[in-house]
């Protein structure tokens, strides 16, 4: 029984480490597809549109009853896809445009720190000083990474305020999940963000297309098929369908069924933990892939985030425990 146990805890940490490496290739990947033609907005929403539908073929081929969520569960994924995932993932896809891959993966890890500082406020945790010491030590990690210190500013400030804002919304995302649908399957929650999420992208994808046809005088015809064209992948190259393909299926699809098996293992503060190393493989594959340098404060900045979501998981699941007696 014991050797199970042990076996089945090995399992699940090499998934949360293969989720983490595969999450950590999203950054990379995007950039390379906005180079062969794709845009982020028609990019996420096939993204999110492919994830959804490879999600609910695993639902329901394990339990096809899963696919028919109660509609207050419906109301509830829909906001988390809105305003949540879907927001971070937007802010995430056009800080891209504006930041190299490494420094937004490490701006997007300030995300527990604002989940610590948000239950402070907003729901009325008790703050500790071992998780105000790991705030403090994100936010000062976050600031060498945009290179704020060592004379080499390599961020402008839209990609800054467009990172942080993925970690905002992933934030929103966290802390509403756990709150509106515990005991949910996960599996079947991400796969109605994704697709809630998918028609959501494409919803303001058309609407700023149709908006910037109209104000060049377009006629509303000329409007409507430029809103649908956007969408289109027709301009892209051939290279980008091939990448719209491993980003579907490696740190969307892979990434969350690894992370979510890793749960079921290891619980998810110890997989939260694991799941740091997201950053160190995406500061690794952009070194290799798109040449992306950080300098010695930079580095220091992205340990110091790393060190902080660490301290902070391990402090939570230390509060958590039941008091000797």
């Amino acid at each position: 029984m014991r050797k199970g146990t042990t076996i089945k805890r090995r399992n699940s940490l090499i998934a949360v480490v293969i989720s983490a490496a595969c999450f950590g290739t999203l950054a990379v990947l995007t950039p390379l597809a906005y180079r062969a033609g794709a845009e982020p907005l028609a990019l996420l929403a096939w993204r999110f549109m492919f994830a959804a539908l490879l999600l609910a073929g695993v639902v329901a081929a394990r339990r096809p009853s899963d696919l028919l969520a109660p509609k207050g569960d419906i109301a509830r994924y829909s906001a988390l896809a809105l305003t949540g995932y879907g927001a971070a993932s937007i802010c995430f896809f056009f800080a891209l445009k504006f930041a190299a891959a490494s420094v937004v993966g490490v701006l997007l890890y300030a995300y527990p720190a604002f989940v610590t500082v948000a239950s402070w406020v907003f729901l009325g945790e008790k703050a500790t000083w071992e998780r105000a010491v790991a705030v403090l030590i994100t936010f000062v990690g976050c600031a060498l990474v945009v290179g704020l210190v060592g004379g080499s500013v390599r961020v402008s400030t839209p990609g800054i305020l467009l990172g942080l804002g993925a970690a905002v919304g992933y934030t929103l995302f966290n802390l509403l999940s756990d709150r509106w649908l515990p005991g949910r399957s996960q599996l079947v929650m991400m796969g109605y963000t994704f697709g809630i999420a998918a028609i959501g992208t494409a919803v303001v994808s058309t609407g700023v297309a149709f908006a910037a046809a109209a104000s060049q005088g377009a006629g509303a015809a000329a409007s409507f098929a430029g809103a649908v064209g956007s969408l289109s992948p027709a301009a892209w190259q051939p290279s980008a369908w091939l990448l719209l393909a491993v980003i579907v299926l490696v740190p969307t699809f892979a990434a969350v069924v690894l992370y979510l098996q890793g749960i079921r293992g290891l619980g998810p503060s110890q997989a939260a933990v694991i799941s740091t190393l997201e950053p160190l493989f995406t500061i690794a594959l952009a070194r290799a892939v798109l040449g992306d340098r950080l300098n010695a404060w930079q580095w220091l900045g992205a340990a110091l985030v790393l060190i902080g979501v660490v301290f902070a998981e391990t402090s939570a699941r230390k509060a958590q425990q039941p008091a000797a007696v």
